[in-house]
């Protein structure tokens, strides 16, 4: 009589190295950004309903009309991009929970909360282009985003520390001006939001949807946000350089300088140059990796235990 199998002798899913988890965390950060910019290209492009449903791209089809042109196959595009970006997300638990070196609670919970990230991305999503381009929306949208960026570069530098308490690596007036940049970097995105739904790329070249706010007043609310922005963060270059501080932390605060340096040019040109779409295409993925780098930066100020050198 043939043996019924058991929970001990059924196949499980092969154990994953150290070195296979991290490379898919930072896959995580890379995708994440990816996904901001081509949802950017999407608004630039006057695209936001060239897939006027979803989740198909027109009745009947999940792939763009010959009717819907140029647009459908850019807001198209950005889906396939969302789909690479959802196997990604999809895997990390997966390999979160076969570690060869022990399954760990905070790696586990941060890899599912990308999971939950997704699933309120493609809701969102959905209600954005039901909404017709409710600039509400398409502003939850892309924040939504900066909290998965948040995930994801929190568990790429976790997938990077062994488990264990956090001390602090820098000393607590340090540590609280980094807290402060985090805080106002993401102030400074929430304001951009509100620029860029008042201005005139609403996602929809046919009936745009805006906020009903000045356009001048909301620029310099902006762009006073990004000058202490500025402030802060040529402060932390010196200040990482006065005192003990990691080297992790002063090569991430000089990239910073570098980013905003960079935004605040590109936040004038394109006000001045009657917000040309390439410049905000940059602009926009300048904002991505500025936070990105203002979030290492915050990391980069206390330490955890090392990874155990036998971990695979």
């Amino acid at each position: 009589m043939a043996s019924v199998p058991t929970s001990t002798t059924r196949r499980r899913l092969p154990l994953v190295g150290r070195r296979a988890f991290q490379f898919v965390t930072a896959l995580n950060v890379f995708a994440l950004s990816l996904i901001v910019v081509s949802g950017g290209v999407v608004r630039l492009s006057g695209s936001g309903l060239g897939c006027p449903t979803w989740p198909q791209c027109g009745d009947g089809s999940f792939t763009p009309h010959s009717e819907y042109a140029l647009h459908g196959a850019i807001e198209f595009g950005n889906r396939v991009v969302g789909l690479v970006v959802g196997a990604v997300v999809l895997i990390t638990p997966i390999m979160a929970l076969r570690l060869r070196s022990g399954r760990r609670r905070d790696l586990t919970l941060l890899s599912f909360g990308l999971w939950l990230g997704y699933l309120g991305q493609a809701v969102l999503g959905g209600i954005t282009v039901l909404t017709k381009l409710n600039p509400v929306t398409v502003a939850a949208h892309f924040l939504l985003s900066m909290v998965l960026l948040w995930n994801a570069v929190v568990l790429d530098r976790r997938a990077r520390q062994g488990a264990g308490p956090v001390t602090p690596a820098v000393a607590p007036a340090l540590l609280w001006l980094a807290r402060l940049l985090v805080v106002v970097s993401a102030g400074v995105l929430v304001l951009g939001t509100v620029v860029t739904g008042t201005g005139p790329h609403s996602g929809d070249s046919e009936h745009p949807a805006r906020f009903g706010f000045d356009i001048v007043n909301v620029s310099q609310l902006h762009a006073d946000g990004a000058m202490l922005l500025t402030g802060l963060v040529a402060a932390m270059a010196f200040a990482v350089r006065i005192t003990a501080a990691p080297a992790a932390a002063r090569r991430d605060s000089l990239t910073l300088v570098a980013v905003v340096i960079a935004q605040a040019g590109l936040g004038f040109a394109q006000y001045f140059l009657g917000v040309p779409c390439g410049l905000v295409a940059l602009h926009m993925t300048g904002a991505t990796i500025m936070w990105v780098v203002a979030l290492r930066l915050w990391l980069a100020m206390v330490a955890r235990p090392a990874l155990a050198t036998a971990a695979g």
